[in-house]
């Protein structure tokens, strides 16, 4: 396993999602080819999503956490507040509720 970071930003919007968004940054923080930056897009949610994703950082070992809030405006309008916010070459995406497996962006980037 190497800890290699690339020019990637991960877009990741999240409603309600403060009992699964652990697990979703733990996948991105298990990658083989690390990258850059994550941003966390809160869309609206009445939960503790933003503080479970904040209880993340350490964990995340190097890879830059953003942290954004937005009143409700659906997913797609949270992953486009989050690719505003990205200054990487290449961006992927990962909803709260999903995760990677381990070489996801290690296998993905040469295409």
């Amino acid at each position: 396993m190497t800890t290699d970071f690339t020019d990637v930003t991960v877009i990741m919007p999240a409603y309600r999602a403060a009992s699964t968004i652990e697990r979703a940054l733990s996948s991105i923080a298990a990658q083989t080819l690390k990258p850059r930056v994550v941003v966390v897009v809160d869309d609206g949610s009445e939960d503790s999503t933003l503080d479970a994703a904040e209880a993340c950082r350490p964990e995340l070992n190097g890879i830059e956490l953003k942290l954004l809030r937005q009143e409700n405006a659906g997913p797609g309008a949270a992953r486009n507040r989050a690719l505003a916010e990205a200054t990487t070459e290449y961006v992927a995406f990962l909803d709260a509720d999903d995760e990677w497996l381990p070489a996801k962006l290690e296998r993905s980037l040469p295409y």
